[in-house]
């Protein structure tokens, strides 16, 4: 669908809990937002500006948002973006068949970021979707 609280390519769901209440958030691929609903299903906030949203994950006040468009979105407490990692897009869509050509893979860059993850030390592991597959350990320096 369109508008708030309806998706085209629902793709990774994720229950919140860095606030106050638990919120229901929807990566919609299609669209390029992320939408946030309480868990009654009720549209709080559509976020808009994301490159092919794929999944979601939290530690601590961060949450983690990888992006089909060759980039990883960190977001704050407040919902508001802190840092973005690989911001590629440009060559990944401008470059026909790179997912399946590992030479035009560049090591530090992000091609297809499917899913993401932190682990209890708040390194990340991001698994591409790539022709052999391919995961990146990112260590956290804090």
């Amino acid at each position: 669908g369109n508008g708030n609280g309806t998706f085209n390519t629902p793709h990774g769901i994720w229950i919140d809990r860095r606030g106050d209440e638990p919120v229901v958030v929807v990566c919609d691929r299609a669209h390029h937002t992320l939408q946030r609903l309480t868990l009654d299903g009720k549209h709080l906030q559509t976020q808009t500006g994301y490159g092919l949203p794929a999944n979601l994950d939290s530690f601590e006040d961060l949450l983690l948002v990888p992006e089909l468009h060759a980039r990883i979105t960190l977001i704050g407490k407040e919902n508001k973006v802190v840092a973005q990692l690989g911001d590629d897009v440009k060559r990944i869509t401008s470059t026909g068949g790179i997912r399946n050509d590992e030479k035009q893979w560049l090591d530090g860059k992000f091609v297809h970021p499917h899913d993401a993850c932190f682990d209890n030390f708040g390194n990340i592991f991001v698994a591409e979707w790539v022709a052999t597959g391919r995961i990146s350990r990112l260590e956290s320096i804090s």
